[in-house]
């Protein structure tokens, strides 16, 4: 019991340090999951400021892909009307409903 209690000491401890950290959350917005075992030791080892500088470059590539989705999402929108939705609202309903089907 006392092996279980203290890794689950050492669990919290981790989540604790890394609760304000947002490169977990960073590399799953960017990758699609989590950060594992080596990704996650590297990063750990790594002076302040190449943390700070990999966490600019995972941003870069977040910023980029919400760029792409909203320059697709304004093209379906303009294909919607184009196909005579008439306007946005309606191109933007005919949206939500072809991602229900």
């Amino acid at each position: 019991m006392t092996n279980l209690s203290e890794f689950g000491k050492i669990c919290k401890a981790i989540e604790k340090a890394n609760e304000y950290d947002p490169f977990s959350d960073m590399y799953k917005d960017a990758y699609g999951h989590r950060p594992r075992g080596g990704v996650i030791y590297a990063y750990q080892q790594m002076p302040q400021s190449d943390q700070q500088e990999w966490k600019a470059d995972l941003q870069e590539q977040i910023d980029a892909q919400l760029q792409a989705d909203s320059d697709a999402h304004d093209e379906a929108l303009i294909a919607c009307i184009k196909a005579g939705a008439g306007n946005v609202a309606t191109a933007e309903r005919w949206l939500r409903q072809a991602e229900r089907n």
